[in-house]
């Protein structure tokens, strides 16, 4: 009967991506949205009711390996309607009347919380872990990420170092204090299977949510009809980058992809595969030990994967909601460039992916 039911949840998932597929093949060209917002997220709700009943099977006579792979595909409806979600927004003209707070103000805030997050990262871990002077280092270069727009230009140099070291920071924490720990959970194949699909999946949604690709390209007066490749300069992440940019009518695609771009997504992509790797690594020994709940560690490395990348869709649910004008003051503080929001979303998601891993690597050693 368990193993009826996981079947019947994977043919909902299915019949969940089918559904949203049709969605966004059906924006193409100049037609305008037949489908309403809602209808991605009840993809997006369905998604989360398949991982959650996969995830309450397996801890019954459904074997965890199997139940896992009902998870992950309730994951990719789930991470399909938040696409949906972010794609067919009803949000097409902001106004200035609408910002929350005067435009003004972006530039103060942004600097007192990127300087204050550089100097509590300092405090803290000068006072908690000074015999890891890597993990204040790394809180301190978050902080500056969020502070740059203030106190550098789009063309100093000081901003691409700071995109580039973001990586290398990381990289640096978690070979230091993750090492071991990690690579025994990435020759578990379950484990590492659904790592690296979850990381995907974080990274196809990260790139939908800063519109570096879009199904639904906008329309209207001088907006090109016909396909294109080139290469212009964007001025995101920090500074400007030499970014490709293209637009497809007849499929419809469009989107932008610089290397600083790509440095972004691949920094999130690869922290929330490895999490997923370790979630699932734990899972499937709880199985083998006889334990039917998840530890204590599972759910601290589960938690921040649900925070990651969610800016986006906390405006688009408001929207769902409350409708877009009323939603629009929310709306705002993620579209607009100077807002130092979408910034405190990713360096808060790196800090918690990187600080839960370096944390199962300290308990694990």
């Amino acid at each position: 009967m368990r193993t009826a039911s996981i079947r019947r949840l994977l043919l909902s998932a299915l019949g969940g991506l089918t559904a949203l597929s049709g969605v966004a093949a059906a924006h193409g060209g100049g037609h305008p949205r037949p489908y309403p917002q809602w209808l991605a997220l009840a993809v997006l709700v369905a998604g989360v009711v398949v991982a959650a009943g996969s995830v309450f099977l397996g801890r019954g006579d459904v074997p965890r390996s199997s139940a896992l792979g009902g998870v992950f595909l309730g994951l990719v409806v789930a991470a399909g309607g938040a696409v949906g979600l972010v794609q067919l927004s009803p949000v097409e003209t902001l106004r200035a009347s609408q910002m929350p707070i005067a435009r003004a103000w972006y530039g103060p805030l942004t600097l007192a919380v990127g300087v204050g997050i550089a100097l509590v990262s300092l405090v803290a871990g000068r006072l908690k872990y000074p015999d890891r002077p890597r993990f204040a280092m790394l809180g301190a270069l978050l902080g500056m990420w969020v502070a740059y727009p203030v106190l550098g230009s789009r063309t100093n140099p000081v901003g691409y170092l700071l995109v580039v070291a973001l990586p290398l920071a990381v990289g640096y924490v978690l070979y230091r204090d993750a090492r071991e720990p990690l690579a025994r959970v990435l020759r578990d194949g379950a484990a590492r299977r659904f790592g690296v699909g979850t990381g995907v999946l974080a990274g196809l949604f990260f790139m939908f949510s800063m519109g570096m690709i879009t199904f639904v390209p906008e329309h209207g007066i001088n907006m090109p009809t016909h396909r294109f490749v080139t290469v212009a300069p964007v001025a995101n992440p920090l500074v400007y980058w030499s970014a490709v940019e293209f637009y497809f009518p007849s499929v419809p695609t469009s989107g932008v992809v610089s290397l600083g771009m790509a440095i972004q997504v691949g920094v999130v992509a690869v922290l929330v595969g490895l999490n997923g790797a370790v979630v699932a690594r734990q899972w499937l020994a709880d199985a083998s030990a006889g334990t039917t709940e998840a530890t204590t560690g599972t759910a601290a490395v589960a938690a921040p994967n649900a925070c990651c990348c969610c800016g986006p869709i906390v405006s688009e649910l408001a929207v769902v909601a409350v409708g877009p004008s009323a939603a629009a003051p929310l709306y705002w503080l993620f579209v607009d460039l100077a807002s130092p929001v979408g910034a405190l979303f990713f360096v808060g998601s790196v800090a918690l992916l990187a600080g839960n891993l370096a944390y199962f690597g300290v308990e694990s050693a």
